[in-house]
């Protein structure tokens, strides 16, 4: 702790954009945090990050609005540090992105944030709880909302049709729109699949895929869209894409993706450019449906993918049906230019009778596991 006075009371320099600070242990120090935070924010602060270790009980330690008022400060990322908006006070109105991780969130402090912070445009949620329902609100410049792993929190409800970015990583029932968003990236990472048939029935959140460019999925979100017999009838998919230039499909453990679900989807996105398919452990095998329907829907299927520049498949394991899947893609896109095949096991070797391409101009790259130096990724990187 002296050290870190010394450092801080020591500086020279005449601007501070950045500070950032770990406290492992709050309880034991009684350090001058206020203080510090004084002494950087006359160098005309921009970004704060505060973590503090947390327990069992997530928030160990409180700070006031009071204590950051900085006309500076546009961006504030707390871990473990609970933060109080003192009444009347004129500290953060210029603040734009608030990040809370393991937190408690009260109704309350969510009121408060977006009528305190009048031009915030991000707040991300992170690994936080909450006494009741939340509603997010926001002004016109509200454009950013994440939300990871916050299953204590009963219920989110987002009433702002403003927000261009939306990352969530839940529940399916936990999260509710009052009006349609018009969202150009977003990540759907849905928990187990107990509301699976409920997704398609879900409009609200079909809609925030509307006009969708940059998306991230998992299996469980594909498997809730993708053709099914209900009652006996057979359902399509309906969901169509007209934007979509980057689409990331990822699929945990235990799953019914097969190749025709994940080329369909493909299918409804007519400007899709790159393409991420994160296969994980999962075995793609031959079920009843697969032999009974969807062989023959694939193989009768009349599609190309004309504007397809990039495939990069992560997890092949030389398994019959992933060929399949990554054939139909290569032969189907003239204009590729670059297909990526990660193996899932560091001792796979892919062989170039694998994979079948109808460009001349497709460069292919093949990697083990964990030697991956395409430099090739997901906007979104690893769901």
């Amino acid at each position: 702790m002296s050290i870190i006075d010394n450092i801080i009371n020591s500086h020279l320099g005449e601007k501070v954009d950045s500070f950032k600070l770990y406290i492992p242990a709050p309880s034991k120090y009684n350090f001058p945090l206020k203080k510090w935070i004084q002494i950087v924010a006359s160098k005309g602060l921009e970004e704060l990050e505060l973590q503090v270790a947390t327990s069992i009980n997530r928030t160990t330690y409180n700070m006031e609005s009071n204590s950051i008022d900085i006309d500076t400060l546009y961006v504030l990322k707390l871990t473990g540090c609970g933060l109080s908006l003192s009444p009347n006070s004129k500290s953060l109105r210029l603040l734009k992105s608030l990040s809370l991780t393991r937190v408690q969130v009260v109704p309350l402090f969510i009121k408060k944030l977006f009528i305190h912070c009048v031009v915030l445009e991000s707040l991300a949620l992170d690994d936080c709880s909450s006494t009741g329902d939340l509603t997010i609100k926001g002004s016109n410049k509200f454009r950013t909302l994440l939300i990871r792993n916050c299953g204590d929190i009963t219920l989110i409800t987002v009433d702002n049709q403003n927000i261009n970015t939306f990352h969530y990583d839940g529940q399916i029932n936990k999260i509710k729109f009052v009006d349609p968003i018009i969202s150009k990236d977003v990540i759907l990472n849905l928990g187990i699949a107990t509301w699976l048939q409920h997704i398609s029935e879900r409009h609200d959140l079909i809609e925030v895929l509307r006009n969708v460019q940059i998306l991230s999925i998992n299996n469980i979100v594909l498997e809730g869209l993708s053709p099914k017999y209900v009652d006996f009838e057979h359902i399509d998919m309906e969901l169509y894409l007209p934007n979509l230039k980057e689409l990331q499909i990822v699929i945990y453990g235990l799953s019914f993706v097969n190749p025709c679900d994940i080329i369909l989807f493909v299918k409804n996105c007519p400007q899709i450019e790159r393409l991420f398919l994160d296969l994980g452990n999962y075995a793609m095998e031959a079920g009843s449906y697969w032999n009974s329907i969807a062989k023959e829907k694939l193989e009768n299927c009349k599609i190309e993918f004309p504007q397809l520049k990039l495939l990069k498949v992560k997890g092949f394991k030389r398994l019959e049906l992933e060929k399949k899947l990554v054939n139909f893609f290569s032969s189907r896109a003239k204009w590729l230019e670059s297909l990526i095949i990660v193996s899932k096991e560091n001792c796979l070797e892919i062989e170039l009778s694998d994979v079948i391409t109808v460009s001349n101009t497709t460069m292919l790259s093949t990697y083990r596991q964990y030697e991956d130096k395409s430099c090739v990724f997901p906007k979104h990187g690893d769901l």
